[in-house]
């Protein structure tokens, strides 16, 4: 039986990874600041911990023997507050990564590392190799060198000590059933939030031109459990390499809806980087691509949102 952590297990991709370790038999321990409501109650162990408090980490692994650590753990954000308060990505993330990796490192334990689509630089196609030749976009400037920094530690680990057993996999926008609804997530939470209230017109900021590619979160949960069991020693990407456009996104939610609504862009608000692509090939190499298709995706959290909040 192999034994797995999950930090960040009340996340968004966390959530997912638990239930799919427990279906696979391993044994599974989770640790957050909190437990959500949707994860199951019985097969895992929950820690609640706030990772930066002092030897924290380490006490995981001082009373733990794990055969792998999926490292989900992110700081989560509006653009506005990574720009003004930028010290809430970088200190958790530095101090947590940084013991994480070591403790992984010195106990040659596997380690799966979420990167983010956030430490490329605008590009036409955002290629692994790429990173290191550029420097972050200006939007992503500070949340990207909270995962920079893990990817070149993991390296440096590589180096000194000769420690291989990690994967770095940077999804590209990760959207599921366990996002932020709040208003202040990610741009399908906040519009599946706008529609299920609207009255019959939604505010949405820029002109809709901007192009992403995005990933359904129980797919990126599949890929890190296939990389971890193939042992892939590599940095993928984890997208779907398809483009769509903001504004095809809010009228594909708009139709799953049912509703008629009118949508009003503000070009007063900035769109963010005007395209995010994903380059596959590795993807195909290791046979992570997305399986479940998009809209089917889209409308499975556009439920999960509507049946949770009645």
């Amino acid at each position: 039986m192999k034994k797995a952590l999950i930090t960040g297990c009340s996340g968004l991709v966390g959530t997912h990874l638990i239930k799919k370790c427990i279906d696979l038999g391993y044994d599974v321990v989770g640790t957050d600041l909190y437990r959500n409501e949707f994860l199951p109650m019985d097969g895992w162990r929950f820690i609640k911990k706030d990772l930066t408090s002092p030897n924290s980490v380490e006490d995981l692994f001082s009373n733990n023997t794990f055969d792998v650590v999926f490292n989900t753990f992110g700081v989560k954000g509006s653009p506005m507050r990574a720009k003004t308060k930028p010290v809430d990505f970088l200190y958790p993330s530095f101090k947590i990564n940084t013991e994480i990796i070591n403790q992984c490192a010195m106990s040659n334990t596997w380690l799966v590392f979420v990167s983010s689509v956030g430490v490329y630089a605008p590009a036409e196609k955002f290629v692994e190799n790429s990173v290191w030749e550029t420097l972050p976009g200006q939007a992503d400037w500070f949340p990207s060198w909270s995962k920079r920094m893990g990817e070149l530690l993991l390296e440096a680990y590589g180096v000194q000590y000769g420690y291989k057993k990690w994967s770095i996999v940077r999804p590209a926008n990760i959207f599921g059933e366990y996002d932020d609804f709040s208003g202040n997530g990610t741009v399908i939470a906040s519009t599946i939030k706008k529609v299920v209230d609207s009255n019959g017109e939604i505010e949405a900021w820029g002109d809709g031109s901007p192009i992403r590619d995005f990933v359904y979160a129980g797919d990126v949960a599949n890929g890190l459990i296939k990389i971890y069991q193939d042992e892939v020693n590599d940095i993928v990407n984890l997208g779907s390499g398809i483009e769509i456009t903001i504004k095809e996104i809010v009228n594909k939610i708009i139709e799953i809806s049912g509703k008629e609504i009118n949508v009003k862009w503000d070009s007063s608000k900035p769109n963010g980087d005007l395209k995010r692509l994903m380059d596959t090939t590795k993807q195909i190499k290791y046979g992570v691509l997305p399986e479940i298709p998009f809209e089917q995706a889209l409308k499975n959290v556009y439920e999960f949102y509507t049946n949770t909040t009645k």
